[in-house]
């Protein structure tokens, strides 16, 4: 059955710069769907203008406006329904219970979005099953959505699993710094499919979940900007781009002091901002090394950038990643890529051939050898340029993921 409507909730997108890798998926969304709502749900600002141009076909439900608190009963009643639940399935009883007042809070929001969103539906005459249900990260939005399926006010939905939002476990330090979403176990059993973005992810969830839910892979994708200019400004100068924020998980101090060690000219070509720039600035120590901050960049001028000015390599040193879209990007334009072997990246990136992977927990002279091993051979160079490009074209095209992924979301939620 083709589906007509779609309900897709988002954290802050189509507001603010966030999520702009929604914007290209939406695009196909809107090709297949007569009517597309979003939902931002993580957005409560004051109301203005998307940042994003939005198909024609595509409406904002305006969060102010249907979102309705349940009474003090409903939310007791539904909330140690999904308690019960969880606590005698999750593997950290202790950690849920200290937690308790945060999640209890965490599930009362989500119990007033999804009864806004169930107004929401009333007022438009939304029939349930002629629309689908869509959770673009598997987080509190799709607890908001788990409650609705509880209540039987939606009969199915579907989320995609990242990475922060799927490998709870395995966080370590960074619990400290995020925040666990929690109910994993109560979305799990009330969510229909789970696509996960990596074929590592759906192996995690197969293992943990126990064929329930239905988990299926469905790779992101870029669009097609061209290829990089193959040629260097100069014989001697190697061009590094990262792109990402300056925080505990990008880690980009390491990279700033194993490019100081190389000896070699490097210009290294950094998009976006965060807290921790100037711990990255004081780790480059070395005067041959230039470090070109380019600041908070949309998508498009980054590809610009990418479609015109030559770049030897692209780096990602992070700690969690479920598989970056910033390599699919380098990958398009043919650029390879050095990254931590974290989850699902090496799917993309394959040693000596698409670029090299380092341990997530790398010495600072692995990263170095690394480094030097891939710029020791101009042949090896141009090979993995081609590859990085071929790579794209099988695994990460836009066009092939994001139309197979619409027609599923379609017919099967």
């Amino acid at each position: 059955m083709n589906k007509k409507n779609l309900i897709m909730l988002t954290k802050q997108f189509p507001f603010l710069k966030k999520e702009q890798y929604v914007a290209h998926e939406l695009k196909y969304l809107a090709e297949k769907f007569d009517k597309v709502y979003i939902y931002p749900h993580d957005f409560f600002g004051k109301a203005e203008s998307p940042s994003f141009e939005l198909p024609p076909n595509v409406e904002i439900i305006n969060l102010n406006q249907h979102i309705r608190p349940a009474g003090k009963l409903v939310i007791v009643a539904n909330f140690l329904q999904a308690f019960v639940f969880e606590f005698f399935r999750t593997h950290n009883k202790m950690t849920f219970l200290k937690d308790l007042r945060r999640n209890f809070s965490i599930f009362a929001t989500q119990l007033a979005l999804g009864n806004g969103l169930n107004d929401f539906l009333k007022s438009k005459n939304l029939n349930k099953t002629d629309t689908t249900f869509y959770s673009y990260w598997f987080s509190n939005s799709a607890l908001c959505l788990a409650i609705m399926k509880s209540r039987a006010f939606i009969d199915s939905f579907a989320a995609r699993a990242h990475s922060l939002d799927l490998y709870h476990e395995d966080w370590g330090l960074l619990n400290e710094v995020f925040l666990i979403p929690p109910f994993k176990n109560f979305k799990q059993q009330h969510v229909g499919t789970i696509y996960s973005i990596t074929d590592h992810g759906k192996k995690y969830l197969d293992a943990k979940c126990h064929g329930k839910p239905h988990v299926d892979v469905a790779y992101l994708g870029v669009d097609d900007f061209g290829l990089n200019p193959p040629d260097r400004d100069s014989d001697d100068l190697i061009v590094i781009a990262t792109c990402s924020g300056f925080d505990e998980n990008k880690r980009l101090h390491r990279l700033g002091a194993a490019l100081s060690l190389l000896k070699r000219k490097i210009r290294w070509i950094h998009f976006g901002d965060g807290v921790l720039r100037k711990q990255a600035e004081d780790s480059v120590t070395s005067p041959l090394v230039e470090f070109v901050l380019m600041g908070q960049t949309n998508n498009a001028d980054i590809r610009k950038y990418y479609s015109e000015h030559h770049i030897d390599l692209f780096v990602n040193v992070s700690l969690v990643e479920g598989l970056p879209v910033t390599i699919m990007e380098a990958f398009s334009h043919g650029i390879p890529a050095l990254a931590t072997a974290v989850n699902g990246t090496p799917e993309a990136v394959v040693n000596g051939q698409t670029g090299a992977l380092i341990s997530v927990d790398f010495s600072d002279e692995e990263l170095t050898k690394a480094l030097q091993s891939l710029f020791a051979s101009p042949k090896l160079q141009n090979e993995m340029r081609t590859n990085s490009r071929k790579q794209f074209e099988k695994l990460f095209s836009a066009q092939n993921n994001y139309t197979r992924f619409s027609m599923e979301l379609q017919n099967k939620n």
